[in-house]
């Protein structure tokens, strides 16, 4: 797994710069949040230091270090950095459906990050159990490789490929003698074309990250032994024999008060108490 130092700085000052921005006591606020990140990473890095020679006390260590940027983020503060490193802490601390949570949220804001794709790919190699994509969530299998551009990215590019599309389209209706050439025009007609198709696809995957996130919003179970029942109450029938260990993925498809109902990857659905589980 890759450490987390090197984010340390960048992201107190990102951190920073998010409560200042909405804090009363901006000084105040400010110092705190800083404190508690350096403790949390002071933490995080005894807990390394400790691991090979008393994994016992690194175990509290890296526990220490988790509550400690969960606290920043309960707080208000949330930035890709501190969510990878509060990730990082919490599967060392054997808090693996949390981890991945964690990463999960992370990779919405940062996902072209390789350190965090690779971390992200570890957690999910310590879950217990495992389900294949057959049929279920196939949205995941789709949008892996738009999902290595950022959101904000393919808004923005987007928005640059239609606009010079119309721009061109505009130039050709009304400068008809600016391409009296017939190839001339019929590159400039495709180069237009195949702007405005560029442009259309990235929204596409714009709309669809959103409608997603909105409509079936991903999360993951963070504890173990979490029955998956038949209906909404600890009354009805469990779905599976055996109960789902921590760290299993899945896209809620309904919120009924303290439940879930969700969607593993092979497609089998099922209700969930929320209290054993988180959403990205």
């Amino acid at each position: 797994m890759i450490p987390s130092r090197q984010y340390l700085w960048p992201l107190i000052l990102c951190a920073i710069a998010t409560v200042s921005s909405r804090a009363l006591c901006a000084t105040d606020v400010q110092d705190t949040v800083a404190t508690e990140l350096q403790a949390a990473q002071t933490a995080y890095d005894q807990g390394i230091e400790s691991a090979r020679t008393d994994p016992a006390a690194a175990q509290k260590y890296f526990a220490q270090a988790a509550n400690g940027f969960d606290k920043v983020v309960k707080s208000g503060v949330s930035n890709g950095k501190l969510l990878y490193n509060l990730g990082n802490a919490q599967v060392q601390a054997k808090q693996i459906g949390s981890g991945i949570g964690s990463y999960l949220q992370a990779q919405r804001i940062m996902p072209g990050d390789s350190q965090l794709q690779s971390n992200l790919a570890h957690a999910r190699t310590l879950v217990k159990d495992r389900f294949d994509s057959g049929g279920g969530i196939l949205m995941e299998d789709v949008s892996d490789w738009w999902h290595l551009i950022s959101f904000n990215s393919r808004l923005t590019l987007a928005g640059i490929f239609w606009i010079a599309a119309w721009s061109i389209a505009a130039f050709l209706l009304h400068q008809p003698t600016a391409a009296r050439h017939e190839t001339a025009r019929v590159l400039v007609r495709r180069a237009a074309w195949g702007l405005a198709m560029c442009g259309v696809i990235l929204g596409a995957t714009v709309v669809s990250d959103i409608t997603a996130a909105q409509l079936w919003p991903q999360g993951v179970t963070t504890s173990d032994g979490v029955m998956v029942r038949k209906g909404n109450g600890d009354g009805f029938d469990p779905q599976f024999a055996e109960p789902l260990s921590q760290g299993v993925e899945f896209r809620v498809l309904q919120r009924r008060p303290g439940w879930l109902l969700i969607r593993l990857g092979d497609g089998k659905s099922g209700w969930i108490s929320a209290t054993q589980a988180t959403t990205a």
